[in-house]
């Protein structure tokens, strides 16, 4: 399945992959790439939450095999369609954020995400600035 098709079957939908805590920005990101990409879920490491994505990537030698780990250093930095934004923990949301990149404009990223913090739980697109993002992770 490719991205578009992927967030037209999920846009406004609650994903909750794997049927704990609701509908949570990792839980889209699973299923996503079970059904794009064909990787299985990612192992437990044991610290879960969307940061981990990123910063647990060396230690995920399934996630490895489907996946670059990419540095976002500045604004402006194109992202491609499809891969996986991730977001560091800030003082209300200490799991850090992630969602997948429908497209950047220079100045902002618009994620296909949903948020587990919020009332609004479905998949949406909202854009966010690049100023607390860890990285990407890109498609082999």
């Amino acid at each position: 399945m490719d991205f578009k098709t992927f967030l037209f079957r999920y846009f406004g939908k609650e994903v909750d992959f794997d049927k704990y805590a609701g509908a949570q920005c990792v839980d889209l990101i699973r299923q996503g790439i079970k059904e794009m990409y064909g990787c299985p879920q990612p192992e437990p490491t044991g610290d879960e939450g969307a940061m981990t994505f990123y910063t647990k990537h060396e230690f995920r030698p399934v996630q490895k095999q489907y996946f670059n780990r990419v540095e976002i250093c500045t604004a402006g930095q194109e992202i491609p369609e499809g891969a996986i934004v991730v977001f560091k923990k800030t003082a209300g949301n200490p799991y850090g954020h992630i969602g997948f990149c429908v497209r950047t404009d220079g100045n902002l990223i618009y994620l296909f995400e949903q948020d587990g913090l919020s009332r609004d739980r479905a998949a949406k697109i909202k854009a966010w600035s690049y100023e607390n993002t860890l990285g990407y992770l890109a498609k082999k």
